[in-house]
């Protein structure tokens, strides 16, 4: 979690690797430090083993995303970010269900040693392509110079520094973004818990499998146009609908009592989240400093991972404690207290300057028709 904005850090800094540029040679190493560890994990006995290489594997991956992320404001323009932004988050959702889906079927089949080493190729494979077409510009190379303990101290602690001058509404940009997220992230944990409890699903855990799928598929539908929306009517219009949507959507799940009734809030509140996520990035892109998008952007992936980690710690105590006063008071609590969380969130992006002025296409002047034995 707390790798990201150091390694962007670095990243923008960076200039040793001359005409490779900024970014390519730390998305290379961290791509080739996950794949071998993936091929390491596949041969691990232990528990202690996993745990340990799957650490190395976050800060390895973190190393690779954080000079990716740095690339698309790098290289594309401010028009369309938002259409970058969505393909980047339905690449990112069509990633996440091909990983699962065929890892799920490799390990039904007892072969969790060759759904690891197929991970590690796909990564290899869908990154060399992705580093190969990349047209980044060359820098000027730097000469290397020594650093010392004080100066690597104080490089690490301005990686969280955010300079409202250079980045201004960033700081509010990352906070409703966390309150937002939280509710994401905590519907999310305790989906299971919620229909096994209250609904009394037969089988709790396939109604959760369909009832993400469906949240899924709305985010992966709606990324891309959202985005391209997004470069059209500016960024703010769609983060407070898709805050308001989501807030509201949360809140109806206290009056859910039915499955059909759940799978349709659900989608909602995939759609408010397909929408969120598009512009929410692109918003994001446009608001950070020209020379040090990938440290300001791995801070907006803190807030995310943050607010995954808080809320569900959170969340827990929560429920129980509601619960145990009446049954299902918990979860009423929950949808509440994150419903007023989104809320929260919407208001503090609405004081977020916008970034993508929609100027209206000038009228056509009316054509002159010249008639004869007439002068100008």
């Amino acid at each position: 979690m707390l790798t990201q904005p150091m390694a962007g850090a670095v990243s923008d800094r960076s200039g040793w690797m001359g005409r490779w540029g900024r970014r390519r040679p730390f998305v290379a190493l961290g791509v080739a430090l996950v794949a071998g560890l993936l091929v390491l994990m596949a041969g691990a006995r232990t528990f202690a083993a996993i745990a340990l290489i799957y650490a190395a594997m976050q800060v390895s991956a973190s190393i690779a995303e954080a000079s990716l992320q740095g690339l698309l404001p790098d290289l594309t323009p401010p028009e369309e970010r938002g259409r970058a932004s969505g393909f980047k988050n339905a690449a990112q959702i069509a990633g996440f269900v091909a990983g699962v889906g065929l890892g799920g079927i490799l390990a039904g089949r007892g072969q969790i040693g060759l759904a690891l080493i197929v991970a590690a190729l796909m990564v290899v494979a869908t990154n060399a392509w992705t580093l190969i077409g990349i047209a980044e510009r060359p820098v000027k190379r730097l000469r290397c110079r020594k650093v010392g303990a004080a100066d690597a101290l104080r490089t690490a602690y301005g990686s969280f520094r955010i300079d409202r001058k250079a980045a201004p509404g960033y700081t509010r940009l990352l906070a409703g973004r966390a309150l937002l997220m939280a509710g994401y992230f905590a519907l999310q944990g305790f989906a299971q818990y919620f229909i096994a409890d209250n609904l009394d699903a037969p089988d709790p855990a396939s109604t959760t499998a369909l009832l993400m799928a469906v949240m899924g598929v709305a985010v992966l539908v709606l990324a891309v146009p959202t985005g391209m929306l997004a470069d059209r009517i500016g960024r703010r219009p769609l983060n407070l609908f898709a805050g308001v949507l989501g807030a509201l959507a949360t809140l109806a799940l206290v009056l859910v009592g039915a499955i059909p009734q759940l799978i349709l809030v659900g989608g909602l509140v995939g759609a408010s989240v397909g929408i969120f996520l598009s512009a929410n990035w692109a918003w994001a892109a446009d608001l950070v400093p020209p020379n040090e998008a990938g440290r300001y952007l791995g801070l907006s992936n803190l807030a995310t991972a943050g607010a995954s980690a808080f809320s569900r710690l959170l969340a827990g105590p929560l429920v129980d404690g509601g619960n145990a006063l009446r049954i299902g008071l918990g979860y009423n609590l929950l949808f509440t207290l994150l419903a007023i969380a989104m809320f929260a969130g919407t208001a503090l992006l609405a004081g977020v300057p916008e970034t993508r002025s929609v100027q209206p296409e000038p009228l056509a002047e009316p054509a002159t028709v010249d008639r004869p034995g007439r002068q100008p």
